[in-house]
């Protein structure tokens, strides 16, 4: 078995995960198993579905003989453990490995951290000297593409898709997941033509992993201060010429946040009212910014500007 850091914690596999940094931990944390492939024959009483923007489902949930199981539709099922440390897949036939791995490290970890109590936020995080700025936004909202150009001008990108938010010293601080990028050929062209070692993120999408450099995230297991959020408005709510950057009161803030926590188990309600509470002595403490901008990729370092106006 090999040993990886996932928000600085362990993660054993039996198979390599090149996109996590190695590590020599010898305590025991979470543990994934690649099993052999096997059809979606097997039907269980699912309790909760997440679907696209364009209503097809993409996953399913549900509780079965003290084992979480998330449902891929024809990508292939995660069998958990009750206390969600311990995964199995079983992918499909002629399902990739990069699309397993995808599926694990920024849809199946995230939910199974959830589940033991810590707060994972679907964001981008950016790292400036003073602390952190976290992108949060609906798929498409642009996250990814603003965390490019930052990182571009020199704020490095340390997390794409997932940071676990905490309380460490009377400060709210972020941990992140793993580094790199995760872009759609558009905006790779704009902010990275020139990177060559670009790898697949999954067979079913145009999206490219952009790996960045060396990952130092074994250095962050008590995180790094959280100095701002940023909201992405919904592209059908922006505006067709301005950049507007405007503070979030508490309640907003509070429902785009908790709309952007993982959860493995939404029918969990004891479970649901602690994290709701855990969100509420958060989200109030840290800045939170609406940003309303138009897809226009000649704006960015005017978006960058304001925001660091804004936030420093």
């Amino acid at each position: 078995m090999l040993t990886y850091l996932y928000c600085s914690l362990p993660v054993t596999s039996n198979t390599a995960v090149p996109e996590l940094p190695q590590s020599n931990h010898e305590e025991w944390g979470l543990c994934f198993t690649l099993e052999n492939a096997h059809l979606q024959t097997m039907e269980h009483p699912w309790s909760h579905h997440w679907y696209s923007p364009g209503d097809d489902r993409i996953l399913s949930y549900c509780n079965q003989d003290s084992f979480h199981w998330l449902r891929f539709p024809t990508l292939g099922d995660f069998r958990i453990s009750a206390d969600a440390k311990e995964i199995s897949c079983y992918p499909l036939s002629e399902v990739p490995q990069d699309t397993i791995l995808h599926l694990l490290l920024d849809q199946v970890l995230p939910r199974c951290l959830a589940h033991q109590g810590k707060i994972m936020l679907h964001a981008s995080a950016v790292r400036l000297e003073q602390g952190l700025i976290l992108f949060l936004g609906d798929s498409g909202a642009g996250k990814s593409t603003l965390a490019g150009d930052f990182h571009q001008a020199g704020h490095r990108v340390i997390s794409d898709d997932c940071v676990w938010v905490k309380e460490y010293r009377d400060q709210i601080k972020a941990v992140p997941s793993y580094g790199g990028l995760r872009l759609w050929e558009d905006s790779l062209e704009v902010l990275f033509a020139a990177e060559q070692d670009t790898q697949s993120m999954a067979h079913y999408s145009t999206k490219k992993r952009v790996p960045l450099t060396a990952n130092d995230t074994l250095d962050f297991g008590s995180g790094i201060p959280i100095l701002a959020v940023i909201v992405l408005a919904p592209r059908d709510q922006t505006s067709a010429s301005e950049v507007i950057l405007d503070r979030l009161p508490h309640r907003e803030a509070f429902i785009a946040v908790m709309k952007q926590t993982f959860q493995l188990n939404l029918m969990d309600l004891e479970r649901m009212a602690r994290h709701m509470q855990a969100l509420g002595g958060i989200v109030p403490r840290l800045p939170a910014f609406r940003l309303s901008m138009p897809r226009d990729y000649d704006l960015l370092p005017l978006v960058r500007q304001k925001i660091l106006e804004t936030v420093l």
